[in-house]
């Protein structure tokens, strides 16, 4: 039987074409005045991820741009922040109800921040009443505990918003849904493979810059759906001890970019002798990104092939995608008892 997390995976061309197409380029630059010398990215679990990648994005298109989980930003004093007065805060939340998003916009005018801009999947959801500007992808919507689709058309909007910062030609977005369909198609068998191997125990995530946020979100979709012991780093950082756990019980799977694609390649070399089972997502090989699209629209495109890795691996070992262990999908805090 196909579950809704399959089926949300393999949705992502047309959700992702219905997001661009609602999307009003012009909205993009009203946030990023000369009044904002900061940008504070937030969010919790998958949309921290996100929130990894959006910051890295923005520090490229020439902002200051750092991200921080929401439960960390609910207690963070005015000085800690630098400049509140001049940051601008960017909240992604699927649902738009999180309780320590919500929190953390609270704090984050109580000390007085800039302007918060939001992105989310509700449009009318509390979290975006309470910003100053909205980006929306209501058709990613999921019946799956797991983020899917709602992941990667929320970060379809970040490169939008990266894109246009850069002055970039927006047209390239419009590349991302038929390419989608094509990782997708390339990357099924491999990844249902991989996720049979019996004698893989752990997997390993590696990206640097926007994809270091891919890798961790491919890190915990591994986790999340089928219970595996999985990590993420940022691919140079792997050679400072992490490496050690490389043997035939091991999978890395690394994120390529085309701008680090020779310092990249040259920690897989390192590991290759060690057994690890090698996979490259990027510009060459079997996942292959299409290498005409701008760094700023790609990352998206680099977390399909980990969802279906995720999926199979979850179907394999006879779990259920749909509703993993321990978990919902929104995660709702007694306020008064968590401030104690």
């Amino acid at each position: 039987m196909t579950t809704h997390t399959e089926r949300e995976i393999l949705s992502q061309p047309e959700v992702w074409q219905q997001t661009i197409d609602s999307l009003d380029p012009m909205s993009f630059l009203t946030p990023f005045s000369n009044d904002v010398t900061d940008v504070l990215v937030t969010g919790c679990g998958s949309t921290y991820y996100l929130a990894l990648s959006a910051a890295a994005l923005l520090r490229d298109s020439g902002l200051r741009a750092w991200a921080l989980p929401a439960s960390e930003l609910i207690s963070a004093a005015q000085p800690q922040l630098a400049n509140a007065g001049g940051t601008l805060l960017l909240a992604i939340s699927r649902s738009g109800t999180t309780s320590e998003t919500l929190m953390a916009v609270e704090h984050f005018r109580r000390i007085g921040g800039h302007a918060v801009a939001v992105i989310t999947c509700y449009p009318d959801s509390p979290l975006a009443e309470a910003a100053d500007i909205v980006w929306a992808a209501p058709a990613s919507a999921e019946q799956s505990v797991a983020q899917t689709r709602s992941f990667t058309s929320m970060q379809v909007i970040v490169s939008a918003i990266a894109g246009a910062l850069r002055g970039g030609d927006l047209s390239a977005l419009h590349a991302l849904p038929p390419a989608a369909g094509g990782v997708l198609e390339r990357s099924r068998s491999l990844m249902a493979s991989l996720a049979r191997e019996p004698g893989i125990e752990s997997f390993y995530f590696l990206g640097s810059g926007a994809l270091y946020g891919i890798a961790s979100e491919g890190m915990l979709k591994l986790k999340e759906m089928s219970l595996t012991a999985s990590e993420a780093y940022h691919t140079m950082e792997f050679r400072h001890g992490p490496m050690s756990m490389c043997d035939e019980s091991a999978a890395v799977i690394a994120l390529v970019s085309t701008e680090r694609a020779s310092l990249e390649e040259a920690v897989l070399k390192d590991i290759s002798p060690f057994g690890a089972q090698l996979v490259t997502i990027g510009a060459e090989g079997l996942h292959q990104i299409p290498a005409n699209l701008p760094s700023w629209a790609a990352p998206a495109l680099y977390l399909l092939p980990l969802q279906l890795l995720a999926l199979e691996r979850a179907l394999h070992k006879g779990l259920d995608p749909d509703n993993p262990r321990h978990l919902t999908a929104v995660i709702y805090l007694d306020e008064s008892r968590d401030a104690s």
